[in-house]
């Protein structure tokens, strides 16, 4: 062997030396991630990887994944011997090294620019990172440049300032502290940080643990408040559904997040298994059951989403409208709304953005999430998505002398669908349905769903004793004055009793 061969297996030797140290996976991959007090505004990330191909990319997830490499700054590649390798921009923001070699150990290092806010992103924060007084939040998907898609047991390892913690999802690796292991590179991008002095309050349920992560001091302050509210939604669904989140192969992880900032603004989101919210514990009435709302909802998608997943964009009508209809349950069960709240709800948040969307009439629910639009046409997938399931509900309660709901229907598919790789078709919705409900339920899908039909409420809401009304361009509901125990029983699993 030359003398440079001798050279080159050195050096590689010590480069791979650190990865020894702890629990480490197949891939022998890591990151090493550091925030600095003093430059908040820069995340510093260093990784050793062994190339899988000549090609380094960020998420392709988000609402503009194309924008993730943009924020990134300073980025190098070393070989084993420690000489720059040259990078290039290849076509959709990543970058290719010149003169890579699959299996050869480098060293990439680069900084994260947070400075995401300082544009405007559609359909919500979906991982945009962000500063506050009392931390800093990235997702995997604004943080990590990877290279390859099939690595297993990756290495992340942490360095905060004195008196910061970092909060993470992902397992505690052995032999280090603040070192964690994420189970694949979807693991690693689909996943919460947060570093700073934010407080954490870890709820555990069946061997599922719900940690909360609370910054501002006004969020703080209603900490017990928070923790009973979530506490309360979070057993209600468990009853409901008929147990914890089970989610796919490869897709479990020891626990999920759901990050609280204080925010003059109300916004959610659901990334991987994770929740990010921003709210306002100093809001006006409307702005707390706005933000509790929505983190009831994409908490639902825990079940209903990421539990339940489904085969296409047909069913967004079921995963977003079946998951407002529940939300409302939840709510109502655990006493943050009463009845007229519900109905108020149904009109001012639903029923107005459902007649006013644009494609109201011309647009069938089922295409309406086509090519991942569904927020341009919100008001007749998540409006028309659970008048629709009102109206199964109502339908499976009618026919069965209230025996069997919507409930079952979805207790079904936990039971079917739910820790499985198998995904949930629109003809799984109808064929189950109707065998549940001992009816058939093709026309009303075929009319409202896949057609452009509004969906008949007052056809299905008498079968809860109720009046309906729309005539004023509202949707006004009013019990009856006389009802039957059956009509009184249903209007009950309505508000979520049964």
């Amino acid at each position: 062997m030359k003398f440079y061969d001798y050279a080159t297996l050195l050096v590689t030797i010590f480069i791979l030396l650190p990865l020894a140290h702890g629990k480490t996976g197949p891939s022998g991959d890591i990151y090493n991630v550091y925030f600095d007090q003093k430059q908040p505004e820069r995340i510093h990330v260093e990784a050793k990887i062994i190339l899988h191909d000549s090609l380094l990319y960020m998420s392709r997830f988000g609402p503009m994944p194309e924008r993730w490499p943009q924020f990134v700054r300073n980025l190098t590649v070393k070989d084993g011997m420690g000489r720059p390798l040259a990078l290039t921009e290849s076509e959709g923001g990543g970058w290719k090294i010149s003169g890579a070699v699959s299996g050869q150990p480098v060293q990439i290092e680069y900084q994260v620019a947070l400075e995401h806010e300082s544009l405007d992103w559609p359909g919500g924060i979906d991982g945009v990172a962000y500063i506050r007084d009392w931390g800093i939040m990235a997702s995997g998907r604004s943080l990590f440049v990877m290279n390859g898609h099939d690595r297993t047991d990756i290495s992340i390892r942490f360095s905060y300032p004195p008196g910061w913690k970092v909060s993470v999802p992902w397992e505690a690796s052995t032999g280090s502290d603040d070192s964690y292991l994420a189970k694949n590179l979807m693991d690693l991008q689909e996943s919460f940080i947060f570093a700073g002095t934010h407080r954490e309050v870890l709820m555990e349920r069946d061997g599922f643990f719900l940690k909360f992560i609370l910054g501002g001091e006004a969020v703080l302050k209603e900490q017990d408040r928070y923790q009973q509210v979530a506490e309360g939604v979070m057993d209600y669904y468990i009853n409901q559904m008929g147990g914890v989140p089970k989610f796919a192969p490869g897709f479990n992880a020891p626990q999920s997040m759901v990050i609280i900032s204080e925010s003059d603004a109300v916004d959610g989101e659901v990334i991987g298994n994770h929740l990010s919210m921003f709210m306002n514990p100093d809001g006006d009435n409307m702005q707390q059951m706005m933000g509790w709302f929505m983190f009831a909802h994409e908490f639902f998608h825990l079940w209903n989403g990421k539990t339940l997943r489904f085969e296409n964009t047909q069913t967004e009508w079921f995963k977003e409208g079946i998951s407002n209809y529940y939300t409302m349950k939840a709510l109502y069960q655990i006493g943050f709304a009463d009845e007229q709240t519900v109905l108020m709800m149904l009109d001012g948040l639903f029923y107005q953005r459902y007649i006013k969307d644009p494609g109201y009439g011309s647009v069938a629910p089922a295409q309406a999430a086509s090519g991942f639009s569904k927020d341009n046409h919100w008001g007749i997938i998540y409006g028309g998505g659970l008048f629709t399931g009102i109206a199964m509900d109502m339908v499976i309660r009618k026919q069965t002398d209230n025996a069997r709901s919507l409930d079952d229907l979805m207790r079904h598919f936990y039971r079917e669908f739910g820790g499985t790789e198998k995904r949930i078709t629109s003809e799984d919705i109808l064929q189950n349905a109707n065998r549940i409900g001992n009816t058939e339920f093709a026309h009303l899908l075929d009319s409202s769903i896949e057609g452009t039909d509004p969906v008949p409420l007052a056809k299905y809401l008498v079968y809860a004793g109720m009046e309906t009304e729309t005539d004023s361009g509202h949707l006004v509901l009013r019990h009856k004055e006389s009802k039957t125990q059956l009509q009184r029983d249903i209007w009950k699993g309505f508000l979520g009793s049964d």
